[in-house]
């Protein structure tokens, strides 16, 4: 009996840092500086520091961008990476003259926010 309270305490928390490692980031706020004016889905955000906070809505994964009082809520969908990612970076396409975010990577996550492309 002694032995299996120690075995069962060391996979009850592997099981508890497995499943934090699954929450895809939720509810974390981190800081992101974008250089120039950029578009996200539909939405145009102003270059400038912003507050970013990976939420649910329903099932559904929203990134919200805070700038002052302002505030852009995004939908995403996420990618596996397949390991953790050694740095922050963001995925762009230029389309005409706007600059598109389509995709963002936080250091230390193993999956990629993907945010769909408005026609």
């Amino acid at each position: 009996m002694r032995k299996i309270i120690p075995v069962a305490l060391a996979i009850l928390a592997f099981s508890i840092l497995l499943l934090a490692e699954q929450n895809f980031g939720l509810n974390r706020t981190r800081m992101v500086t974008f250089r120039d004016n950029v578009t996200i889905g539909a939405q145009a955000l102003p270059a400038g520091d912003y507050k970013v906070t990976h939420v649910m809505d329903g099932n559904k994964h929203i990134m919200v961008f805070k700038q002052g009082g302002n505030e852009f809520r995004i939908g995403c969908t996420m990618t596996p990476l397949g390991r953790k990612s050694p740095q922050t970076y963001f995925v762009y396409e230029q389309r005409g003259d706007a600059k598109v975010l389509t995709g963002m990577v936080f250091k230390g996550d193993n999956l990629r926010h993907q945010f769909e492309l408005q026609p």
